[in-house]
This record gives structure tokens, C-alpha cells and sequence, in this order.
């Protein structure tokens, strides 16, 4: 898999990456957060990739994503640990939509997500499918960090 020839074909419109559905898995997601031009992005569609954890602690350790305001994540194979990963990273501070259903980040990912003080420009959190179950959902519903979320989607 060339990921330099599939950014060149997939990047539209000089702002959205779309890599949907591509099988990227965590080493694409790996290669992917090393690249440069990740840096011009601001809306990275990732879904539906067979990206786990790993991939996306490659994602968010990258100071290229510094600039993306819409992550999409849906339809992964990522749990609590990769919502701690995102929750902790210090690139995320612009980001304004999370999209992560049908994953499975559970409570504890909930947990990690509402508590991260760098996630404090998202206005649209979408969860739908993770199993957070009512601890998870009052978490989220109750984070003090969200001051400008107005869109969220729980199970």
C-alpha cells in the first residue's frame, strides 16, 4: 500500500483526506501519522480502516494532526485505550467533531474522553455503538471540559 500515491488521489478540495474504507489497519495508521502533508488536513476520514489502538496512538502522538477539526474513526477496533490516547494528546486542541461509533471504547472510554482537558473545542462527539452504558453516558453528559459541544450521540 502506497499511502503517499493514496493521500495524492484522496486529499479534495486542499482540506479533506478521505481514506475510508481502505484497510489502512494500525501500520497504514502508523505511516499515515508520519507524513507531512497530514499537517494541510483538516478533515481526516478514517473510517471503516481496521484501525486498533496502536494506529491510533501513532495518530495522536503526530504533530501533523495539529490542524484537523473533523476525526472520523467510525467503525474501527478501537477501545478505551485509544480513547485514552486521543484524550491525552496535546495535537487534538482543535479538534471540534469526534466521530467514533461502532467502536469499542466502553465506559472507561467515556471516562478518558470527558475528562481530557484538550478536547475542549469539539461541539459534535458522536459514540454511537460503543457500549458506554450509563456510566459512560453520564460521564460524557457531566464533562466539565465540554463548554461547546452541542451535538452528542450516545448508545
Amino acid at each position: 500500500m502506497d499511502l503517499e500515491d493514496l493521500f495524492k488521489k484522496n486529499f479534495i478540495n486542499g482540506d479533506t483526506l478521505d481514506l475510508e474504507n481502505r484497510r489502512l489497519g494500525d501500520d497504514g495508521a502508523k505511516v499515515l501519522a508520519q507524513m507531512e502533508q497530514l499537517s494541510q488536513v483538516v478533515k481526516l476520514e478514517l473510517g471503516d480502516n481496521e484501525i486498533g489502538d496502536e494506529g491510533v496512538a501513532a495518530l495522536a502522538d503526530s504533530p501533523h494532526i495539529s490542524n484537523v477539526k473533523v476525526l472520523n474513526l467510525k467503525s474501527n477496533k478501537i477501545t478505551a485505550e485509544g480513547a485514552k490516547h486521543i484524550a491525552c494528546s496535546g495535537h487534538v486542541s482543535n479538534l471540534e467533531q469526534l466521530v467514533m461509533k461502532f467502536n469499542q471504547i466502553g465506559e472507561e472510554g467515556a471516562r478518558h474522553l470527558a475528562a481530557s482537558e484538550n478536547l475542549t473545542s469539539l461541539n459534535t462527539l458522536d459514540l454511537f455503538r460503543n457500549n458506554l452504558g450509563p456510566e459512560g453516558a453520564t460521564a460524557i453528559k457531566q464533562a466539565s471540559f465540554f463548554k461547546n459541544l452541542n451535538r452528542v450521540r450516545l448508545d
